[in-house]
């Protein structure tokens, strides 16, 4: 059934292939489809103080099998106390270093971590990370991200891989994971951040079965999934959708999964 829908895709162009994308984004953008991704980790929270940290937190962690992340994420959870904003914005760090002690994901290790976290807040509590991208003038936020992503690495120690360049060569999927989280809003996406950002600038989170699939649709060449392929795959989704180039982006990685798999993004 998926094989047979990514082959019917690959065999259309314009206004057909427009809509059978659209026709998977209806049949998959829908809540009872969330528990396959990290980022129902974020809808697991209320307010939006602890929406905002939850977000950055899980696209941080988002590498490895799915029921692997979300073990790491519960994890986490517990060590916060269920309150991450209140985590960052009332504990002392001698206080997190000891409610994160211990915490290990794959190659991540606690001070990786709470470097991430702080150095978040230390960067978003002086202006907010959405104001500079709105205030952007770049044409996508990859390019405004570059200079936020410097600071919140150097200002509170070494966040490890957790916080990628975008000015680098890979395609930066946890970063753009992030951004679709906090600017698209629908029955996935929870829109932290719709209100002040643009999906027209948002670029595609390249992840294995993405990369395999447009392959597939010929919507790059590329032999590797690496920026200049996420690039390629945006513009050829933003000639299908130009306001929201990467509104395709859940339901075409659940094609390449299948929903009954054990998944990897």
């Amino acid at each position: 059934m998926i094989a047979d829908n990514v082959a019917t895709l690959s065999r259309q162009h314009g206004t057909a292939r427009r809509d059978s994308l659209e026709w998977n984004y209806h049949r998959f953008n829908h809540a009872r489809f969330r528990a396959s991704d990290p980022l129902t980790f974020v809808w697991g929270f209320e307010s939006q103080e602890d929406q905002v940290i939850a977000a950055w937190a899980a696209a941080a962690l988002a590498y490895g099998r799915v029921a692997a992340i979300q073990n790491a994420l519960n994890d986490l959870n517990r060590r916060w106390d269920h309150q991450p904003a209140a985590f960052l914005t009332q504990a002392s760090k001698a206080e997190q270093q000891k409610a994160l002690k211990g915490f290990i994901y794959r190659w991540t290790r606690s001070p990786h971590l709470l470097a991430h976290l702080r150095g978040w807040h230390s960067v978003n509590s002086q202006t907010p990370v959405w104001q500079r991208l709105q205030k952007s003038e770049t044409k996508n936020y990859r390019e405004a991200l570059i200079p936020i992503i410097n600071e919140i690495s150097s200002a509170e120690g070494d966040p490890g891989h957790l916080c990628p360049n975008p000015a680098a060569s890979s395609a930066c999927k946890r970063l753009a994971m992030w951004l679709r989280w906090m600017t698209r809003k629908d029955e996935i996406d929870p829109g932290i951040w719709s209100e002040h950002l643009d999906p027209a600038k948002l670029w595609v989170p390249l992840d294995t079965h993405m990369f395999r699939i447009a392959k597939q649709l010929r919507l790059t060449h590329r032999k590797n999934p690496d920026a200049e392929a996420a690039r390629r795959i945006t513009a050829s989704f933003a000639r299908i959708c130009p306001e929201d180039p990467v509104r395709y982006d859940f339901a075409i990685t659940r094609m390449g999964m299948g929903t009954e798999e054990k998944i990897e993004r």
